[in-house]
């Protein structure tokens, strides 16, 4: 059974996807809350599926490492790498505090950067290999309000194409998921029922397919490109957005 890591896999699309590929891989959900990594492996664990648990700050460099080493040594190999874990400020740039920039940048392309590279020389040297990064539309598209957000989700793109081209002689594929506005916590937080309903009503009319979309549709997005069906596929983003881009 091939083993699978996935950051930010708590909430959200990290543990849609976690529900999604425990079906066929053994799953790690790691996460900055790592109590509730593990209550989502736990539940897992009660429908026969091979999930575990552990708490990673993916922007501190020994923390992924220790990680990594941790669950190599327990269950062997990683075979795949799904790098969700995200963050998301909104603020003008005349009024940005440093802080606000330097966590987007380190949370994302950091972690990115720190995930990835504790993995690869391990799936090199096995010459074997998947990985996706968590990118965005934002990724290929200015948003007002969301600076830094949108330029680290550009990073991210840049990274995982660059990767893609350094990794595929070793036969590893690396691609990115760039998802539109999908019904999360991270979208909903700080909002009350009322404007929840109101931004949902707002977006959606934005979106061509008229909705929003939910963190399964980007699982299984996931899923297929950690998958042999997708062999012949490295240095792509795709984006499950509801018809948001298109070219």
């Amino acid at each position: 059974m091939k083993t699978v890591l996935i950051t930010g896999g708590a909430s959200g699309i990290g543990a849609a996807t976690a529900k999604w590929l425990c079906k066929t891989m053994r799953v790690i959900v790691a996460d900055l809350d790592g109590g509730k990594a593990e209550d989502l492996a736990a539940e897992l664990r009660t429908q026969g599926r091979q999930c575990h648990g552990f708490a990673v700050d993916v922007a501190d460099a020994d923390s992924v490492r220790s990680l990594v080493r941790t669950v190599e040594e327990r269950f062997g190999p990683l075979d795949a790498l799904f790098t969700n874990a995200g963050s998301f400020f909104l603020s003008e740039v005349s009024d940005m505090p440093l802080d606000t920039w330097t966590r987007e940048i380190d949370v994302h392309v950091k972690g990115t950067f720190l995930c990835c590279q504790a993995v690869l020389a391990g799936m090199a040297a096995r010459r074997e290999g998947a990985i996706v990064t968590m990118s965005s539309d934002y990724a290929v598209r200015g948003m007002r309000g969301g600076a830094a957000y949108a330029a680290s989700k550009s990073a991210i793109f840049s990274l995982m194409k660059s990767l893609a081209l350094e990794f595929a002689p070793q036969n590893i594929r690396i691609n990115a998921v760039g998802p539109g506005p999908i019904e999360t916590p991270l979208l909903r937080r700080g909002m009350t029922d009322d404007a929840w309903t109101r931004f949902r009503h707002d977006r959606a009319a934005q979106v061509p397919m008229g909705r929003l979309g939910q963190p399964e549709e980007v699982a299984s997005v996931v899923d297929f490109l950690l998958s042999d069906r997708a062999r012949f596929i490295t240095g792509q983003i795709i984006h499950p957005n509801g018809g948001q881009l298109s070219w």
